[in-house]
C-alpha cells in the first residue's frame, strides 16, 4: 500500500469523523461510496446522511443565530495559513466547534458539510466576509449584494 492510498484513507477516516457527506469523501479522496458508507455506519453506528449539499448560500440567512454562527467560521477559515483546503477546513470546523460548545455549552448550528459548501463559496468568491466601515465587524455578505446594514452598529 502506498503512502498516498494511506494518506487517502487517513483522510477520508477524518472526514467521516466531523461527519461529513458521503459526496464530499468520495469527491476529496476517489474512495468508492460503498466503503465509506460501510466505514460511516461502523463509525457513528447510524446511517450517514442523505440529500444533496446545499447549493445556494441564501440557508445562511435563515436566523440570526446560524447568520453569526456561519461568519464565526468563515473568520476561523480566513486566518488559517494552511494552503491544502481539505485541512484548512477541517481545522477550521474543529476551532469553530470547539469555541461554540465551549462558550455555549451546545452543540454548533453549521455541520460539517455546511461549513464545507461555505469554505468552497469564500474560496470561488461566492461569499465574501467584509468588515463594517464603521465598526469593524465581520460580516458574510453574498457576492451580488451591494449594500448591507451592519446588524451590530447599524449603520
Amino acid at each position: 500500500m502506498s503512502l498516498d492510498t494511506i494518506n487517502r484513507y487517513a483522510l477520508a477516516m477524518d472526514l467521516l469523523s466531523l461527519d461529513a457527506r458521503i459526496s464530499i469523501v468520495v469527491k476529496e479522496t476517489g474512495l468508492s461510496a460503498g466503503i465509506l458508507r460501510k466505514a460511516y455506519v461502523d463509525m457513528h453506528h447510524r446511517s450517514p446522511a442523505s440529500g444533496s449539499l446545499k447549493t445556494s448560500p441564501h440557508f445562511i440567512y435563515k436566523s440570526h443565530l446560524r447568520t453569526k454562527e456561519a461568519t464565526l467560521y468563515a473568520v476561523y477559515f480566513r486566518i488559517q495559513n494552511v494552503d491544502e483546503f481539505c485541512q484548512r477546513t477541517i481545522t477550521s470546523y474543529r476551532r469553530y466547534s470547539s469555541y461554540i460548545k465551549s462558550v455555549s455549552s451546545s452543540e454548533p448550528i453549521l455541520d460539517f458539510s455546511e461549513a464545507w459548501v461555505i469554505s468552497k463559496w469564500l474560496t470561488n468568491g461566492t461569499l465574501k466576509l467584509v468588515r463594517c466601515g464603521h465598526c469593524r465587524s465581520a460580516k458574510l455578505l453574498i457576492d451580488e449584494q451591494q449594500y448591507y446594514v451592519c446588524c451590530v452598529c447599524k449603520t
